[in-house]
C-alpha cells in the first residue's frame, strides 16, 4: 500500500512496464540528441494501450511525459 520509486535505466524500466508494475511515469525528454544506445520507446504512443497520457511542454524545451494507469 505503499509508493516505491523506480530508478533506473532504459532495461530497467521496460522490465517494470512490461511486466505491469508501474502505475505512475513521468519521463522528461531533453531535446538533445546524444549519440546512440537504449530507447525507453520508439514513441510514447507504444503505451497509450495501457496508459493515459498528457504531454507538458516547458519553457527551457524539456517536453514531460506523464503516463497514469487506465
Amino acid at each position: 500500500g505503499k509508493d516505491v520509486r523506480l530508478g533506473g535505466g532504459v532495461t530497467t524500466i521496460r522490465e517494470f512496464l512490461d511486466a505491469g508494475l508501474v502505475d505512475t511515469l513521468h519521463v522528461a525528454v531533453a531535446p538533445v540528441k546524444l549519440g546512440t544506445g537504449l530507447h525507453l520507446w520508439e514513441s510514447p504512443d507504444e503505451l497509450l494501450d495501457r496508459y493515459h497520457l498528457d504531454v507538458v511542454p516547458s519553457p527551457s524545451g524539456m517536453t514531460h511525459h506523464l503516463f497514469w494507469r487506465k
